[in-house]
């Protein structure tokens, strides 16, 4: 999982429950027909093993929960890369996390 793939699909995510270090994310069903989507699962993403710990799909409850370390990962701003309004605003957070990770 890595952050710029969240950017790229947040118009069909939403955030169900949140707490430091642990986030469980609702899609939305016709994420199965985004191209990006679909890249993912003929694909293994990214990953930044030292910022996310895990993460669990479930397609029945239609939800993503990804755990990663709060110390690293601002909890502030992966809630709003998710509830970016623009494109513009999401590029932008994803670029402070990463600066913040490397």
């Amino acid at each position: 999982m890595d952050f710029a793939t969240v950017a790229k699909l947040r118009k069909y995510l939403s955030v169900k429950h949140h707490i430091p270090g642990r986030i469980r994310i609702l899609f939305d069903k016709s994420i199965m027909t985004d191209p990006e989507a679909l890249k993912l699962v003929k694909t293994a993403p990214k990953t930044l093993p030292e910022a996310v710990k895990k993460t669990k799909l479930n397609i029945f409850t239609k939800t993503l929960v990804i755990e990663y370390d709060s110390k690293r990962v601002p909890p502030k701003l992966l809630e709003e890369l998710i509830n970016a309004p623009s494109d513009k605003a999401a590029s932008a957070i994803v670029e402070k996390l990463y600066s913040l990770l490397y």
